[in-house]
């Protein structure tokens, strides 16, 4: 099931006020408010394993990663979203909650996903002026699609292999991010 739009004409002040007393999680497109379906023990193991990829990589460069739960506030779009994984490395994000300048993101698609990371968020990540990488990860399929800033936003499909992260300078294999060895 597609998330479902909740109230419209909301102001981002508003939205912002709503998600701090919400149990669910919603994401906010120009005044439109739409709930965040739950996520599988599936796709949660293979955020899990991107973050556990990316970690190790991030004390030598000083960039942080936010996993899931933290906000991505698009200005030029009126938008916030809710990335699975992002990489920080911009020192103008100064919030602990919401970030502006990530060079990565991934989002693992879902049936209730797949259209918005594909097309809508595709888009507006692509209008992110730091942003050098976006993967879109399928685990029905254990295949991503990576689109680099630097191949004007070509996407390649990758089956197997490694998948670039190109701001920490990392090469990640597919077989760690779907737990095969």
């Amino acid at each position: 099931m597609p998330s479902r739009p909740l109230p419209t004409n909301v102001s981002p002040e508003e939205y912002l006020r709503l998600e701090a007393q919400s149990e669910a999680r919603h994401e906010y497109v120009d005044g439109i408010v739409y709930e965040m379906p739950g996520e599988s023990l599936e796709h949660n193991e293979t955020v899990l394993n991107i973050a556990l990829a990316i970690k190790p990589r991030l004390r030598a460069t000083g960039c942080r990663m936010a996993v899931e739960g933290v906000k991505l506030w698009l200005p030029q779009l009126n938008r916030y979203y809710y990335p699975d994984v992002m990489v920080l490395c911009d020192p103008r994000d100064t919030d602990s909650h919401i970030f502006q300048y990530p060079c990565f993101i991934a989002e693992v698609t879902s049936p209730n996903t797949e259209a918005t990371d594909r097309r809508e968020k595709l888009q507006a990540y692509k209008s992110i002026e730091t942003l050098q990488t976006y993967w879109i990860v399928d685990p029905a399929t254990r295949s991503l699609e990576v689109f680099e800033r630097s191949q004007h936003w070509q996407g390649v499909r990758l089956e197997s292999g490694g998948a670039p992260v190109a701001c920490l300078g990392l090469e990640v294999r597919l077989e760690g991010i779907f737990g095969v060895a």
